[in-house]
């Protein structure tokens, strides 16, 4: 009985590390060093047969992609077939969804979670003055290009007011270099 139940442990835990371990590679083949792979469930053979893929298209282990049209095309090297028949970069569009999140939490250091700030929560009074000078700059920037935009619609400096407008960017541009 002692065994039963250690065996039916064993195979739960099994179970349980295969169902957490996803795969890292969408379903489909990609052709590297001349060799075509087929990849499923996140695991790469050797093509060894015509793969079918869900458009109708075949993939040969000879590389050879034939569509359902007919028409043929060598996949080229570094380059993959996924399952709907569209050819992709291997190395950027075969990842899953969780293989990206992964390798993107491991550069970046970040979840890609996004936080909100509910109004009516304290921001550091740091982040405020931040802020504000922010807001500032931001001002001043469409000032800036309220000036530059009548200046042009006026013909530049052809026009007895365009000193003016000059004067006013000048001083525009003096106060967002503080």
């Amino acid at each position: 009985m002692k065994r039963l139940l250690l065996l039916l442990l064993l195979c739960c835990a099994a179970l349980v590390s295969v169902a957490q371990s996803s795969a890292t590679l969408k379903d489909g083949a990609y052709r590297r060093n001349g060799v075509v792979m087929r990849l499923k469930a996140g695991k790469a053979t050797r093509l060894q047969a015509p793969l079918t893929l869900s458009d109708g298209s075949v993939v040969n282990p000879s590389g050879t992609l034939v569509r359902k049209d007919g028409t043929r095309q060598q996949l080229p090297e570094g380059q993959a077939v996924n399952m709907q028949g569209v050819v992709v970069n291997f190395r950027d569009d075969m990842r899953t969804p969780q293989a990206i999140e992964k390798q993107s939490v491991q550069v970046t250091g970040s979840t890609g979670e996004t936080r909100v700030m509910v109004p009516g929560t304290p921001i550091p009074a740091s982040t405020a003055r931040q802020l504000k000078q922010l807001e500032q700059r931001v001002a001043l920037l469409q000032q800036a290009t309220d000036k530059l935009a009548e200046r042009t619609a006026l013909g530049a400096a052809a026009v007895p007011n365009g000193t003016r407008y000059d004067q006013q960017l000048r001083t525009l541009d003096a106060q967002l270099k503080q």
